[in-house]
């Protein structure tokens, strides 16, 4: 009888492996025709990217937690986490899968509105578990980019339904950190949990939270809510500035979600929030004398001694100055501190608590690279951002996509094809091809003369080093920016060999704004004529 129950096991096993495999081979066949580029080793590496990070990762449904399809992170771990997941979603959106979609993010909306544990009215009521597959679910958040990874899907699919089944409960989810998250109401953000998970204790699950054993957390303790009566040891006592980085970035997603959806009261209540939490940051976060972003002790905003990644990310959120950023550039191009063979380390090489294998102490992770990109392109930095793409596609192309590396060796580290390490896809998207992080931003990189991709419902190709080529499958607002141009060059827009009026467009030096309609070429040209 046990003979024959385990070989029915192992067929079923056997069954599902090829049906997995026939699903992956058809999802290629369908990519192919959807995300591709002039050249055949990055058409190759994307295939890879996508195979390992995405197709392989999209399961079926596993009620009660999971309703819908959800993305499994990778490495064993069964369930759909919160931000891994936001960048998955962002490289799969332009697969059209507008359902699959919908349904992963409504994955989330179904636990806030069934949470057994959080109902409505109470103050565990919008939060978002750190990953979705045990019932009752878990007791502890995870990093709250949900509104920030939506925003990088609706841009590339202009799927409005999306903005308008979620925008309520991203609210919820946002109002929740902001209180569970911020007891003492100063704007920056800590960490917690209600109950320990496994046997990790009640402080390691807190640290679940972010980046799970970074060193900004070593001295930690929880501690009572210091207002509430009710409620056990389940705040943190540090104030993390990567952390409070990704709540801003939500936020400012769910403003623009506001405007577009017409709730200009929305958007006016976030806008102040969004400067009242950047002013905290700026005030109690960033050190004059070192010209960096610390964490802090939440009770006495003593800052955490340690140079970590998350000084950079405020360039993510628009939290840095513009001085600020230089000064963070600066530093980040230091071989002694950052730019090591690979970077960027999660914490800095000189720094005391540097491990060059060490798990969020100084390892690289191809996700935290991405976003310190991502910043350094919306502040101006687009060489720096193109080196470090360089490096990381170097390292994917001769050691595989990996959840993490040795950024002094190049050694690769953890999980193999991890879901959220398809951030090297977007990297490459970015800094190869010139689609910002924002994908309604087309920023010319340098000698991009026949350089062409498709993504999805928006094709860019660069006929000459000063043009480019545009063509949107639906309407959309698109901004070109030549970085380099100079102050007596033209920039003209052409639809369909007409060039469009002034009146049709928004024009800054060197950059050009229009609204793009479905189907139609449009070409931009730097003149230098008179």
């Amino acid at each position: 009888m046990k003979k024959a129950l385990a070989l029915v096991l192992f067929l079923s096993f056997l069954i599902s492996g090829l049906n997995a495999q026939e699903k992956n081979k058809a999802e290629l066949e369908k990519m192919r025709g959807l995300v591709y580029s002039e050249d055949p080793q990055i058409n190759s590496l994307a295939e890879k990217i996508f195979s390992q990070c995405i197709f392989s990762k999209l399961l079926d449904p596993l009620p009660p937690a999971l309703p819908h399809k959800w993305f499994s992170p990778g490495g064993g771990y069964i369930g759909q986490w919160v931000w891994d997941t936001q960048f998955v979603l962002a490289a799969y959106a332009p697969m059209g899968e507008d359902t699959v979609i919908r349904g992963v993010y409504d994955n989330y909306w179904h636990t806030i509105r069934t949470n057994p544990e959080a109902p409505k009215g109470t103050y565990r009521y919008g939060m978002v578990p750190n990953f979705l597959k045990e019932w009752p679910p878990l007791g502890y958040s995870q990093i709250p980019i949900l509104a920030w990874g939506m925003m990088q899907v609706y841009r590339q699919t202009g799927d409005l339904k999306l903005l308008q089944e979620s925008l309520p409960y991203l609210v919820a989810f946002d109002q929740w950190y902001s209180t569970e998250r911020d007891v003492d109401h100063d704007g920056l953000i800590e960490y917690g949990a209600y109950k320990p998970i496994g046997k990790a204790g009640m402080l390691q699950t807190a640290r679940f939270e972010t980046f799970d054993y970074f060193p900004t957390m070593d001295s930690m303790k929880m501690t009572h809510h210091p207002t509430r009566a009710e409620g056990g040891e389940w705040y943190g006592n540090v104030e993390g500035v990567e952390q409070t980085c990704f709540l801003l970035m939500s936020e400012r997603a769910i403003v623009e979600m506001a405007e577009i959806l017409g709730d200009k009261k929305l958007a006016r209540q976030y806008k102040k929030v969004i400067a009242r939490r950047i002013d905290a940051m700026q005030k109690k976060m960033w050190s004059l004398d070192k010209k960096f972003f610390f964490s802090l002790d939440r009770d006495s905003d003593r800052p955490i001694d340690v140079r970590s990644i998350q000084g950079f990310l405020t360039m993510c959120c628009d939290a840095a100055t513009k001085e600020q950023a230089k000064s963070l550039v600066s530093e980040l191009k230091e071989p002694a501190k950052w730019w090591c063979a690979y970077p960027v380390p999660t914490v800095a090489l000189n720094d005391a608590k540097f491990s060059a294998k060490g798990f969020w102490r100084g390892d690289m992770w191809p996700v935290t690279t991405y976003l310190v990109a991502y910043g350094l392109n919306r502040y101006g930095y687009h060489d720096e951002a193109r080196q470090l793409t360089d490096k990381l596609v170097e390292l994917s192309k001769f050691k595989g996509v990996n959840e993490r590396y040795n950024g002094l060796t190049g050694q690769s580290l953890g999980v193999n094809g991890l879901g959220m390490s398809c951030s090297v896809w977007s990297m490459i998207v970015e800094n190869y091809y010139g689609i910002t992080g924002d994908f309604t931003t087309i920023c010319l990189p340098k000698n991009a003369k026949g350089r062409h991709l498709r993504l999805g419902q928006l094709e860019v190709s660069y006929p000459e080093d000063d043009q480019v080529l545009l063509i949107s499958d639906f309407q959309r607002s698109l901004k070109v920016v030549f970085p380099n141009a100079k102050r007596d060059g033209q920039l003209m827009v052409f639809l369909e060999g007409k060039q469009l009026s002034k009146s049709a467009l928004r024009k800054s030096p060197n950059a050009v704004e229009f609204k793009a309609e479905p189907d139609k070429h449009y070409l931009i040209k730097l003149s230098h004529e008179n």
